[in-house]
């Protein structure tokens, strides 16, 4: 991410997603919590932002979960937070997979798949991001990249077109960043010119600029013409940063 940016400007709470203002899916084995227009769930407001198609976040019952169906020309990206997930797809792959590592799929043509929750006993969680891809109609493929270890400090690219420090390789310009700093540490939030930014706080608590305090489920946009330093105010902080 770059350093270089405009003057530093207060990000108000316009710009904030709060975790009770996404849309709600639920059944008898999902809670789902939408940050933008998914499904039935459809607010004109909130459609996308710059190539971040979708942010859901999911939880998923004791086997249960999402049965075998297809996507096409999509780029998915599976982030565990609690559980683990079984994998299945129509190019071979099974994977189960957990924290620290991501699943990237990139549907093309036509890829069919299945995600359930590996568990027959414990409740799964997930972020499911999806990006439009930068081209229609590419070859499908699927992958399982390990995230950073949890002691590495600054911003660490986990999705890239260019598959930078081993991070998972997506066919869109969007690089997708954690964060895991600690109490008291800052994180410096500024974007190349003509960029869009999207901060997810996974966990913990964090506060943008002087006074803008954001929870677990927040989300935040903003451009290239705002610049801003993150604190972490808990232990546990744990942030995604889309810049797109």
């Amino acid at each position: 991410m770059s350093k270089q940016a405009s003057t530093p400007r207060i990000i108000s709470e316009q710009n904030a997603r709060r975790a009770h203002q996404r849309g709600a899916m639920e059944n008898d084995w999902l809670q789902a919590r939408l940050s933008f227009s998914f499904g039935d769930y459809q607010d004109p407001n909130h459609t996308h932002w710059g190539s971040l198609r979708a942010l859901n976040e999911d939880r998923v019952a004791a086997g249960a979960g999402f049965a075998r169906h297809e996507h096409r020309d999509i780029e998915s990206l599976t982030y565990p937070i609690q559980g683990r997930i079984h994998h299945t797809d129509s190019l071979g792959n099974d994977f189960v997979f957990g924290p620290g590592q991501l699943l990237r799929i990139s549907a093309g043509t036509g890829i069919e798949h299945s995600e359930m929750n590996a568990s027959a006993t414990e409740p799964e969680r997930h972020l499911q991001i999806w990006l439009y891809p930068r081209s229609r109609r590419t070859e499908p493929s699927c992958s399982l990249t390990r995230l950073p270890a949890v002691g590495q400090v600054g911003w660490r690219p986990i999705a890239s077109p260019d598959g930078r420090d081993g991070s998972a390789t997506v066919q869109q310009s969007a690089v997708i960043f954690l964060g895991r700093p600690d109490a008291g540490d800052t994180l410096a939030c500024a974007l190349p010119e003509h960029r869009l930014g999207y901060l997810h706080v996974v966990s913990g608590m964090v506060r943008v600029g002087p006074a803008l305090h954001l929870r677990p489920g927040d989300g935040l946009r903003f451009t290239h013409r705002e610049a801003f330093e993150l604190l972490a105010t808990t232990p546990d902080a744990e942030v995604l940063l889309f810049d797109l």
